[in-house]
């Protein structure tokens, strides 16, 4: 079966410490433990590699073969690829309802990127939680 555009099975265990170590760092960093030492530009230098360093583990994850890739593995990739578009859209659906029914518009160009930053991760963690979930569920159905 020709996956072209999934990385090899090792990656996975990289992306599991990347998305790891810049979550919590990202974190830490935005809840204020280091403000006091850290200057403007080294907050923002910080910030920004634990945020990259996050998507890029994220995205090694995501994409990161299976031991066993075959069509099943496939089908369930589709599923939670379809499940997460779903819940994507529902968000943004009720998301825009209540901005306009309440009135309420995130603040500015920055609260609009950080709504639209968080939908996409959304659709990724979801993508992960759904094609985790349903692979165990199925490999312990598999397994009885």
């Amino acid at each position: 079966m020709k996956t072209s555009f999934l990385l090899p099975n090792s990656y996975k265990r990289i992306g599991i410490i990347l998305f790891s170590i810049g979550l919590i760092i990202w974190i830490v960093t935005q809840r204020g433990v280091f403000n006091s030492q850290l200057n403007h530009t080294t907050k923002v230098v910080t910030l920004t590699i634990s945020f990259f360093s996050f998507l890029i583990g994220l995205y090694f994850i995501t994409f990161s073969k299976e031991i066993v890739e075959d069509e099943f593995i496939n089908s369930i990739r589709l599923k939670s690829f379809q499940i997460s578009s779903l819940i994507q859209m529902v968000f943004f659906l009720i998301s825009f309802t209540l901005m306009f029914i309440f009135n309420f518009e995130p603040n500015g160009d920055s609260g609009l990127s950080t709504f639209l930053l968080f939908s996409i991760i959304l659709f990724w963690i979801m993508y992960l939680i759904f094609f985790n979930y349903i692979l165990l569920s199925n490999k312990s159905k598999i397994n009885e």
